[in-house]
């Protein structure tokens, strides 16, 4: 018996499970991973913004392990202890680094870089040996991109990742009739991400990988930031003249992408994945595009995803859902 309603048809179904904007939070992956059973997915896709925001010291001092978490200092005297520590930074969506007192007066600027360079690329190699192992004996598969956020680096990590498909740039096929492109790039933001480009090169790429699909209207755009103006863009209003930038109290913007919204206009695909503005979770239709934006609260510990049905060509349902 099926979870989810919508309109009553005869042939397959396909499922798929979306999240995004995961960003490190640790209990929320694995909240993703039971998801899929769960919400007997077909097929899962977790979108961009795979890694962390910054590392967290855990300070070896003679008290013991000591670390700041969300505000509070949390001292460990026991393997026990410093183990929920550690797990309790993960699950905040942080990386614990281990470090004497000393080591932590000297730690600068590029220091703290390349340690959470290094952090993300374990992160993420860890999470998709996880999702491997739980997927690969069902054979549900799993596409992953980065995203605008994400370094680089973490490129060959889902590269050589067993089982798990790195969607990046890639026209796929799903099955069932279904194709997808990816990206994880957005157009520019105040915050200077490493996968920031213009609105014409993200046009270019979008374009290139949907000038190879056969049928637009059947097939499925992976594309991390919304189009703009579509409603799953909103967010609040930010102050540029500083760095970094601050919220506008009280005001909000639409910080989609031109070339998002003219690449949907143009191709007019079944489905349309986005993620990138956590404040702005949807579903729209946009023409014959069913767009969706499951939104995240990955800092509260809570999985946000979006759950969509397609039968006889179409989108027979799309729902979000939050666990």
């Amino acid at each position: 018996m099926s979870l989810f309603g919508g309109r009553k048809r005869s042939g397959p179904r396909t499922r798929i499970l979306f999240a995004t904007d995961l960003h490190g939070a640790d209990i929320v992956f694995r909240k993703f991973l039971n998801a899929v059973a769960v919400y007997e997915a077909d097929i899962a896709v977790l979108g961009g913004d795979l890694t962390g925001k910054s590392i967290v010291p855990v300070v070896e001092t003679p008290r013991g392990y000591a670390a700041t978490v969300r505000g509070a200092e949390e001292v460990a005297t026991t393997d026990e202890e410093l183990a929920q520590i550690v797990q309790l930074i993960r699950d905040t969506g942080q990386y614990p680094v281990t470090m004497s007192e000393a080591e932590q007066a000297e730690l600068g600027r590029e220091a703290i870089d390349e340690r959470f360079a290094v952090a993300c690329q374990e992160q993420v190699g860890d999470w998709m040996e996880r999702a491997a192992e739980r997927l690969e004996p069902t054979g549900v598969p799993i596409y992953v991109t980065g995203g605008n956020d994400d370094y680089f680096s973490i490129e060959k990590v889902l590269d050589d990742a067993p089982y798990i498909q790195n969607a990046e740039g890639q026209v796929l096929e799903l099955g069932s009739g279904l194709d997808m492109i990816s990206t994880g790039y957005g157009n520019p933001t105040p915050w200077r991400c490493p996968r920031d480009i213009s609105e014409e090169e993200l046009g270019e790429k979008i374009g290139a990988m949907a000038s190879q699909l056969g049928d637009h209207q059947a097939a499925i755009f992976n594309l991390h930031v919304p189009p703009l103006g579509s409603g799953l863009d909103l967010c609040p209003k930010l102050d540029t003249s500083v760095y970094p930038p601050r919220p506008v109290v009280g005001e909000v913007a639409a910080a989609g992408s031109t070339a998002v919204r003219d690449a949907i206009k143009r191709f007019a695909p079944m489905l349309s994945l986005h993620g990138h503005i956590h404040e702005a979770p949807g579903v729209r239709e946009l023409g014959s595009t069913t767009a969706v934006n499951p939104g995240s609260e990955y800092a509260q510990g809570v999985l946000r995803t979006a759950v969509i049905d397609i039968q006889e060509g179409e989108v027979a349902s799309a729902q979000l859902l939050t666990a």
